[in-house]
């Protein structure tokens, strides 16, 4: 345990500082937006290119991506569900649609890499990848119908996106056998290590709580969060997975609301308090639910 907390020290301290700028004013909006981009053009890109194309790619990690899209498909059935029988208005109902939907993989991303190292982020992209898409087409869809926007401006986001073209680039890299040279391998090396703590202090930065009825963050929570550790349990078992990619499914079935919850909000005017309150509630509970899954599996 001792071991455990030692290996999770850094992420929890960085994520606080994280919100403690927001608190002193050291960041504002604008700075977060801008560490966001630096995340997602750069850096991210950066660690697919220099984690992909080294690790072990093996049969079982099929399973993966399709594990994802399962508890994609079951959480946002599930959110359904749940808005009609508490008669969310369409405003809400769009927020808890991509609040259940999208998971936070990037939070839950030093977590893995601090215990299970690159094999862990590897399998981790992996199974982020029907996320990320599902994120900017069925998640992003689903708001634009209950919000005031259009769906064309989002497939195009999914296909120009970095991170996207990274994990493609990194996937047939390794399948082909092609590696960085050293050079580039340094570089890569050098602004993939911005990813996670510029990540965690942006999510501390974006920490906030808003006055909205418990019952909905509730069942935000209890969609996104319970019923995907059971279903990742599940799936895990019904694909008969193990080590690794057992606990990647796991965890990452019991994500937080992806962030792109509260921009979804933003974007086409739905409930923001609520959507600010469910993504923050979510990451608070997940600092202490990740590190005892990771104890347990």
């Amino acid at each position: 345990m001792f071991d455990l907390a030692f290996l999770l020290a850094p992420t929890f301290a960085t994520f606080l500082l994280g919100f403690l700028f927001r608190r002193l004013r050291i960041l504002d909006d604008a700075d977060v937006d801008t560490l966001f981009k630096v995340i997602f053009n750069l850096a991210l890109p950066a660690l697919l290119l220099s984690v992909l194309p080294f690790v072990s790619l093996e049969r079982s990690m099929l399973a993966l991506p399709a594990a994802s899209l399962a508890v994609i498909i079951l959480t946002g059935g599930a959110a359904a569900i749940s808005g009609r029988f508490l008669r969310l208005p369409d405003r809400s109902l769009g927020v808890l649609y991509s609040g259940a939907i999208i998971m936070n993989l990037g939070f839950i991303m030093p977590f893995v890499k601090s215990f299970y190292g690159d094999e862990g982020l590897a399998r981790l992209f992996v199974f982020d990848l029907p996320n990320s898409i599902s994120a900017y087409t069925l998640a992003y869809a689903l708001a634009c119908r209950s919000g005031e926007g259009g769906l064309w401006g989002a497939i195009r986001k999914v296909l120009s996106s970095p991170p996207v073209w990274a994990l493609g680039a990194g996937i047939t890299m390794n399948l082909l056998e092609v590696r960085p040279g050293p050079i580039e391998a340094g570089i890569l090396q050098s602004l993939a290590s911005l990813a996670i703590p510029l990540l965690l202090l942006s999510l501390g930065a974006s920490a906030r709580f808003a006055a909205v009825p418990p019952a909905r963050v509730l069942t935000g929570i209890g969609v996104r969060m319970a019923l995907g550790l059971g279903a990742g349990i599940l799936l895990a078992a019904l694909f008969r997975l193990e080590g690794i990619d057992r606990a990647i499914v796991i965890i990452a079935a019991s994500a937080p609301a992806g962030f792109n919850t509260l921009t979804f909000a933003s974007l086409e005017n739905l409930d923001r308090n609520l959507a600010a309150t469910l993504v923050t509630t979510g990451m608070l509970i997940s600092l202490v639910l990740v590190p005892l899954l990771v104890a347990m599996l």
